[in-house]
């Protein structure tokens, strides 16, 4: 798969392109039928998702909602639904483009659309004047086909970004987790801390969390935590630590269950949250905080069995 940051730069081949339309943040259920469906059109042609490498809201001032992934994150779920090319484009560099110029010169000039999918809610050009059906009408003047992808449910729920946010932000990660099509993570290197958790006899692998990406409620879940391609079973507290010193901004921390390995600062580490257990809550002494810790080890591991690593 090939990455770049500016149509412009982008080669098509010689059979065109088939092309995925959106800023896909989480690669939710909903997106992913998107980008597969543009796959599955696919013949000959190269599969081409054109995202934005920033929120289009930030760059326009607007309030911003916190991301579900980063363009790292993006990048490997898109590659797994069947992208070959991903374009991040400065959306700043498009915005000005009136619905017409942006068919003519992204689409069909730069990228050699044969076809391009998109949700149902899918706009696009100068103020988001355009919509699906004048995507339809713009593009079938010029021989390019539109397939637009209905909303995806469920339980009853159409998957959306807005959603998925407001269910991990409420800790209820599983459900969140079948929005997605995948665990909710947390991928980071992992970084030294204070070293609280090693004098209590719990050493712990910290995560930074990113600024601008949602952060889940605080308190300790299962998680199962992967780590140079080996999946180990972990209790992971996100917080502020209001029982040792509350910390300005929060943490990801995660006691591993099963690792008696040496030191593994400067490893990447991929968190992922399986089920809440408790709310992060302030203990009288450290000798309560331990107690509660080993209570909370011995419950995760009850679950094991629905962890899956």
């Amino acid at each position: 798969m090939a990455v770049y940051y500016h149509p412009e730069n982008y080669i098509p081949s010689e059979n065109g392109s088939c092309v995925a339309l959106g800023f896909f943040d989480g690669v939710h259920l909903g997106h992913q039928k998107v980008i597969r469906d543009c796959a599955e059109k696919c013949t000959n042609e190269r599969c081409v998702v054109l995202t934005f490498r920033e929120s289009p809201a930030k760059v326009l001032g607007k309030p911003c909602p916190p991301l579900l992934t980063d363009n790292a994150q993006k990048g490997e779920l898109m590659q797994k639904m069947g992208a070959d090319d991903i374009i991040f484009a400065d959306f700043g560099a498009l915005m000005e483009l009136n619905p017409e110029d942006f068919v003519q010169k992204i689409l069909l000039e730069k990228l050699c659309a044969k076809c391009v999918c998109c949700g149902f809610n899918y706009r696009f050009g100068r103020g988001g004047t355009g919509d699906v059906e004048t995507l339809k009408k713009l593009c079938g003047e010029r021989g390019i086909e539109v397939i637009v992808c209905e909303p995806v449910s469920v339980g009853g729920e159409q998957v959306s970004s807005s959603r998925i946010r407001k269910l991990i932000t409420g800790g209820e990660v599983e459900k969140a987790s079948k929005m997605l099509g995948y665990r909710f993570a947390i991928e980071e290197d992992i970084s030294s801390g204070n070293r609280i958790g090693s004098e209590m006899g719990f050493p712990t692998l910290n995560l930074p969390l990113k600024e601008g990406m949602t952060i889940p409620k605080f308190g300790v879940y299962a998680s199962a935590v992967e780590i140079d391609g080996t999946v180990h079973h972990g209790a992971t507290n996100i917080g502020v630590h209001p029982t040792v010193g509350a910390h300005p901004i929060p943490l990801c921390e995660t006691f591993l269950l099963d690792y008696s390995g040496g030191d593994l600062y400067g490893k990447t580490a991929k968190c992922e949250l399986v089920r809440f257990v408790r709310e992060e809550k302030h203990f009288d002494s450290i000798e309560e905080l331990t107690a509660q810790i080993l209570a909370d080890c011995e419950r995760i591991r009850k679950m094991r069995a629905d962890t899956n690593p």
